[in-house]
């Protein structure tokens, strides 16, 4: 063998060796941020640039956002949108192919709005796509090196590499926090589960209890939902379980959790608030529900809610008084009901009726 052909794969082993090294340096992260912040230093030490991000698209409107920027300007053009084929990085998510541009000016493709938002001046740029099942869910731009040089074929094909190693290293994390989320959340709902609910309020518990703060918790119960089962089947009665918990979670704050706790039962978790901000929780549920109904759905929504709350230490049978509050409700409710003759006459005559039909009483 001669030494040139030595030299050559001596060049190759090292190539090799330099990609490994770069590919365990991306595995080793275990979350989606990990992995894309791990991504990107990897190429600020191999390529120098001034300025690089990652760009995630937004499947909804195919718009590409600056999700991670290093370097000049990062924090004028981090959540910055591109839309759908907008500038080099737009034409990259849309063909899926890599491009090295020497000079912005020359190229059609280039969009200067970015800059004139930034006050950066583009000359350069190197670019790649990140797929996923032949799919690009993302773009790696490099723009402009320090030494102001151009970049290379060869700092493509790196670049192109480091992409394909971020893009299994991303589908990795996505997927382990996919299933992950899974374990928590109630399949038909989308809110979470029994399961979540219990590590939740044992955890607001303790906290209520180490720092004195107010804990409360609402109690959605749907009024017969039995009867809606029997009567539309099923299907309907998952669209109404459904509809409630969209309900649920348009009313509540963004630090409040809805949870499924089993059948036709949703408990929201309020921590921090006390009786009264509850008591207006509630009224704004039965409010949103109101309007539900005001909109004609097929089936109305009615529902009883339960509330308690609890502070410092009383945490001892904080699930019995919850239930015997949503109890209480039900029976002021069916109270109600049976004393209102003007509103309930018509349906209990014809319920009448159909019970001595149905017992052959008027033969």
């Amino acid at each position: 063998m001669s030494t040139r052909d030595l030299a050559g794969e001596f060049d190759d082993l090292v190539r090799l060796s330099f990609f490994v090294e770069i590919g365990k340096a991306i595995s080793k992260a275990r979350t989606i941020g990990e992995t894309i912040d791990e991504v990107m230093r990897q190429i600020g030490e191999i390529f120098a640039p001034r300025n690089w991000s990652l760009l995630l698209k937004d499947t909804r409107t195919g718009d590409l956002i600056f999700t991670l920027v290093v370097g000049t300007s990062a924090r004028k053009l981090k959540g910055q949108r591109l839309s759908r084929g907008e500038g080099i990085a737009g034409w990259i998510a849309e063909t899926g192919q890599a491009v090295i541009i020497e000079d912005v000016a020359k190229d059609p493709r280039f969009c200067r709005r970015i800059d004139t938002a930034t006050g950066f001046s583009t000359t350069s740029i190197i670019g790649v796509p990140l797929k996923t099942n032949g799919k690009v869910f993302g773009v790696i731009e490099l723009i402009n090196k320090l030494d102001e040089k151009a970049f290379t074929a060869f700092e493509l094909k790196v670049l192109s590499t480091i992409a394909d190693f971020a893009a299994l290293a991303i589908e990795k994390a996505y997927y382990l926090r996919a299933l992950s989320k899974l374990a928590t959340i109630d399949a038909l709902t989308g809110v979470a589960n029994r399961g979540e609910f219990d590590r939740l309020v044992a955890r607001e518990l303790a906290r209520s209890k180490r720092y004195a703060t107010p804990l409360s918790c609402l109690m959605v119960d749907i009024d017969g939902f039995k009867k809606i089962n029997d009567s539309f089947g099923h299907p309907a009665g998952d669209c109404v379980l459904k509809a409630l918990a969209s309900i649920l979670q348009r009313t509540v704050r963004q630090v409040d959790t809805v949870c499924r706790y089993g059948g036709d039962e949703f408990v929201l978790v309020m921590p921090g608030i006390g009786k009264a901000q509850a008591v207006e929780a509630r009224d704004r549920v039965l409010a949103a529900l109101a309007d539900y109904n005001a909109a004609g759905p097929r089936i109305p929504l009615v529902v009883s809610i339960g509330l308690h709350t609890v502070v410092g230490g009383e945490t001892d049978a904080f699930f019995d008084t919850l239930d015997q509050d949503l109890y209480r409700e039900k029976e002021r409710k069916l109270l109600r009901t049976i004393t209102d003759m003007d509103d309930n006459l018509e349906a209990m005559l014809a319920e009448e009726v159909r019970e001595q039909t149905s017992r052959g009483d008027g033969d």
